[in-house]
């Protein structure tokens, strides 16, 4: 049991993005990644928005972003993979670019931990 302990300390440590990157990259969204664990990160998206989703654990990378003013109104979000050999996070990104009208983009993101 002394051994066991100390070993789940050190994986509970690792998962944590205190222990992680400063800001992730995607595409051109700058991510600043939360020094607590369930904290939410802002960001600066075309739109005034407000992460209401985020997780960066276990080598996957959530995040979903609302309208500040219509909660209703999904502006942004981000799903991916750590791609352990290059250090990338790869996986799905969809955005709502638009103004008064929805104006969906979807596609492939990359994002780079730094």
């Amino acid at each position: 049991m002394k051994t066991v302990l100390p070993a789940i300390l050190l994986v509970a440590a690792a998962s944590s993005p205190a222990n992680a990157a400063q800001n992730i990259t995607c595409n051109d969204i700058r991510i600043p990644v939360p020094a607590k664990l369930g904290d939410l990160p802002s960001i600066d998206f075309e739109y005034p928005s407000q992460v209401s989703v985020f997780s960066l654990r276990d080598g996957n990378l959530l995040m979903i972003a609302h309208d500040q003013n219509d909660t209703s109104r999904t502006r942004l979000v981000i799903s991916a993979q750590l791609n352990k050999a290059t250090q990338i996070y790869t996986g799905q990104i969809v955005r709502d670019d638009g103004g008064n009208e929805r104006q969906l983009i979807n596609g492939p993101v990359s994002c780079a931990a730094k």
